[in-house]
């Protein structure tokens, strides 16, 4: 099985901070990757084309420690327009 590899225009890397070494393809798995050819680092999207999210000291709870109030979990709230008459071109 021969992998198409595409680059990616613009893209940088999230360990090298190289731009336009950053490659995507889908491996023997069926999961798409994204690979800098520069450093090395490799990384799988989630179904939705999501990379995941790096673990660092910034995003990861201390050991024992509570999460803090700001941390809840976020819901989107879609905003209707007020008065949709304003956008009708039939008068």
């Amino acid at each position: 099985m021969v992998l198409q590899r595409r680059f990616i225009a613009g893209a940088v890397c999230p360990q090298c901070s190289e731009i336009d070494k950053i490659v995507m393809y889908d491996d023997a798995a069926g999961q798409r990757v994204r690979e800098c050819v520069r450093c090395g680092y490799k990384d799988a999207l989630d179904e939705n084309g999501n990379p995941t999210e790096l673990v660092t000291r910034v995003n990861q709870p201390r050991p024992g420690e509570q999460p803090l109030a700001h941390e809840d979990e976020v819901t989107l709230v879609r905003v209707l327009d007020s008065n949709p008459g304003l956008k009708r071109r039939d008068h």
